[in-house]
This record gives structure tokens, sequence and C-alpha cells, in this order.
């Protein structure tokens, strides 16, 4: 009797067609290879190192598996050990009969909002820092990290995205990347100008009034509080323009446009003008709120290359809007407006 079939990936690699074994394993992995990916703690370690933490291999039984052909380095074979790995390398691995065991899970992938050869923008969640924080939890990821192994996931190679801009860790909705240096440079010459513009929500306490409100308060770092901000003399200029959408009680829902980008600003000018963000213990915010629901919303900017604007929109997260729809106040309606 024949013997049962072998998957792509294996039957190229036992004739040794490296081109073809190369694309047997681009984008998804074939049927038998098993995929890795280099998480935080595999970053620096050498090739033969990290796929033995990976796979929970001896380093021995590595070092064979790359001698005989059957381990891909983001899409392409590679026999250097010495070989540093970097945060989101792609290792595929062809078993010849031997279990291995299955990678680590990833965290649910980010929504992304758009997508080019230049940018990347995704809706980023509540609770997710944008860069390393000082002090970091076991096993958490920053949205720049997840962005990093979701596309190498998907695309069988890591990639180059670029953190260009920050979201504060309590912040939802909109985050963009760059897909390269050309493509940082492109965003960097327009971030700051007019051509950009930013659009959050904010649930807050209290009430700005009528009409749209101009804060212009400069912002400097909190001297006794470390990690705040605080408006003073001295301080980056910033400007942010405030607009009541919606009373709610003793609350309300504003609409934030801030025209410069510094840190903490829509939070800092939004406490400074007795309306802090509800939830936001840092500036005030006192409770009633499941958490601080404070969401960049809408971004638009001149593409770095074909200079058209692109127009990102993140949808309100599910516990904003159920939050904001139990005092009666719909999606639809915010959406609207």
């Amino acid at each position: 009797m024949p013997g049962p079939a072998r998957s792509t990936a294996e039957a190229v690699a036992a004739r040794g067609d490296r081109r073809a074994a190369e694309a047997a394993v681009v984008g998804g992995p074939g049927p038998g290879v098993v995929r890795y990916l280099a998480m935080p703690a595999q970053a620096g370690l050498r090739v033969d190192q990290g796929l033995a933490v990976l796979a929970s291999l001896p380093r021995r039984r590595v070092r064979a598996l790359i001698a005989e052909g059957r381990m891909w380095l983001n899409g392409r074979a590679t026999r250097v050990l010495s070989r540093h790995l970097h945060l989101a390398d792609v290792l595929d691995v062809v078993p010849a009969g031997e279990s291995f065991p299955p990678a680590a899970p990833l965290p649910p992938p980010l929504t992304i909002l758009h997508e080019d050869r230049w940018v990347v923008a995704v809706d980023k969640p509540a609770g997710v820092a944008t860069q390393p924080p000082r002090e970091r939890l076991a096993g958490e990821l920053t949205a720049h990290e997840r962005v990093l192994l979701q596309l190498a996931m998907r695309d069988g190679r890591r990639l180059e995205v670029i953190l260009f801009h920050r979201l504060d860790r309590i912040t939802t909705g909109v985050l963009v990347f760059a897909r390269h240096h050309e493509a940082a440079r492109g965003l960097a010459a327009v971030w700051g100008t007019a051509a950009v513009h930013k659009r959050y929500l904010a649930v807050v306490a209290g009430d700005p009034g009528d009409g749209t409100r101009t804060l212009t308060g400069a912002i400097a770092h909190d001297p006794l509080v470390p990690g705040r901000y605080r408006v003073a003399r001295g301080g980056k200029p910033a400007t942010t323009r405030v607009r009541r959408m919606a009373r709610l009680g003793a609350l309300s829902l504003v609409e934030a446009t801030p025209a410069t980008g510094r840190s903490h600003q829509v939070r800092v000018h939004l406490a400074e003008a007795g309306c802090p963000v509800a939830g936001d213990g840092l500036y005030g915010g006192g409770a009633g709120v499941p958490r601080p629901l404070l969401h960049a919303w809408r971004l638009s900017f001149p593409h770095p290359r074909e200079r058209a604007v692109v127009r990102v929109i993140a949808p309100l997260p599910a516990d904003m809007a159920a939050f904001l729809a139990s005092l009666g106040l719909p999606g639809e309606i915010v959406a609207s407006r």
C-alpha cells in the first residue's frame, strides 16, 4: 500500500528544491508545517537557542533539523546557527515523523483599520501599552509588538513596522504605524501640521458648556507625581478644542480635537477645564464608569507617498457603546454626529 501523502513542504524538502520549499512556507503555514514566532524573550538569542526554547527541544536536535534543511527563517532556508533572532522572526519547521508542540497562542489579533505598503492603522484596545512600560507584566505585549507578531504570523516573515506615535494605555482607537523608514519620514514631515486631524471622544465628569471651547494651557511634567502632567507656565504649548455632544446626567460626552500632540494632552486639558475624563484617577476623574472612556475616534492625514488624504475611523469599543446606550445614547447616534 502506498504511504500517506506528504505535505507540499515535506515533498519539496525531501527533493531539495529550495525555492519551492521557501514558497511552501511563505504566508500561512502549509500542511504539516509548524510555525513559531520569536517573542520578546527570544529576541537576541541565536537561531538554534531560540528554536530550542520555542519547540522544547534539545539544542542538538535543533541543530540537526537546521542541518537537514527542515527549518526556514522568515521564509528562507538558513543554516547559519549564529544568526540572532529579532522579535517576530518566523521559524517554520517541517517535521519528519516526529511531533512538535504547538506554538504558544498569540493574543487576539488587533483590528486593522487601514493597511497599505506604507502605513498600517489598528484599533488599540484599552489597557494595552503602545511601547514597553518601565515595569512590564509577565507575558505583556505592547501594541507595537502585537502588530509585529500578527503580521508576521499572517505573512510568514518578519515585516518592518515602525512605531510612529503613541496612545496612552487607557486610550482606545486609531493607532498608526509606518511600514518602513521612508514612510516614517513622510509621516513626520506632516504630523505636527494642520494637515493632520485627530478627533477623540471622551466621557467626562461635569459639563464643558455649550459651543466649542478652545483650551490652550501649556503642558509640563508634574514634579510631584511621576507619570503625570499638568498645565504650567514654561510647559510646551498645546491647544485642544472641545465640543459637548451630549449631556448624560452628571456626565457629558465630548469631542476633543487636539491641534498639538503633547503627552496626556486631552486628559490634562479636560481636567484643567474642570471636566476630567470620568474614571481617570490620575487626573481626578472619579468613578461611575467601567473604565476611563477616552477613544481616538477619527484620524486623517496625507498619505506619505500618494499625498491623498487617508481617513481612518475606529468604531466605539463595545463597553463604551454599551455604557452610552445605558444612558440613552445609542452608538449609531454618536457615529452620526
